[in-house]
């Protein structure tokens, strides 16, 4: 088994540093893009789940119906 190193908690915050200045941050309209598809996408599928409940709700009642007549 690998003895673990104990480095000082410098070494991290350096390290993580170092690796911050590699990531490449979107630009604005990048930025803006992607939350709109974001919203977009979540409308969406919030749409379907409103439309699937009506739907699940209506053949929920006519299955009740047809139980109790």
């Amino acid at each position: 088994m690998p003895e673990v190193e104990n480095k000082p908690k410098k070494g991290f915050f350096q390290s993580m540093r170092a690796e911050l200045k590699k990531v490449i941050w979107p630009s604005a309209s990048q930025t803006a893009k992607s939350t709109g598809a974001t919203i977009a996408f979540v409308l969406l599928i919030a749409l379907i789940l409103i439309v699937l409940n009506f739907a699940f709700q209506a053949l929920d009642s006519l299955w009740w119906n047809t139980i109790i007549k």
